[in-house]
């Protein structure tokens, strides 16, 4: 199997776009696995059991990225020519650095206040924060508009992070 040289949407036989179809997308993943799985080789020489590992692996990572929104994001943005870990001011306008101090001024509030109510109606704001990113990083990728993709993954990116400090808070006042 000469997965080795796709890029991760060819190993799994679809299409190059955002608004994957997560269905098709592990149900691809358990075929390749059920081909390429190294239990499968274990009686095989070491040159098989080890490229059954590596094909493996890759499969995984693949998976993993796909699977991610933000993963995916990057990963769409990588293949465009647009590095995603690069960051300016540009990409992260005054609004979202206004927002970013509200959330997190009102989640110490909240986690103080051990106010769970108060953190879940912060955590579905997020949440709406999140699907609207989505949509405008999809709506970005759709009309090949990766310049202005790239903020709007930026402010996912912190949206992504919010969500987990969000939890962590859920987390500590409930002793988890």
């Amino acid at each position: 199997m000469t997965i080795a040289n796709k890029n991760y949407f060819e190993i799994f036989s679809l299409q190059e776009c955002f608004d994957l179809n997560m269905d098709k997308l592990a149900a691809e993943y358990k075929n390749l696995q059920s081909q390429i799985h190294p239990d499968k080789f274990s009686d095989a020489d070491d040159v098989s059991r080890l490229e059954a590992l590596q094909l493996s692996s890759i499969v995984n990572d693949a998976f993993d990225t796909l699977k991610s929104p933000l993963k995916r994001a990057a990963y769409i943005l990588t293949l465009n020519g647009i590095n995603p870990e690069e960051h300016n001011q540009k990409h992260l306008g005054e609004t979202l650095l206004m927002q970013q101090m509200d959330w997190r001024d009102q989640l110490d509030y909240a986690t103080e206040e051990e106010d769970l109510d108060a953190i879940e109606a912060l955590k579905q704001e997020v949440i709406e924060e999140r699907e609207s990113c989505i949509t405008e990083f999809q709506d970005c990728v759709n009309a090949y508009n990766f310049v202005d993709a790239k903020p709007v993954y930026n402010k996912l990116q912190f949206v992504e992070k919010m969500l987990i400090e969000i939890n962590r808070s859920e987390e500590k006042i409930l002793d988890y």
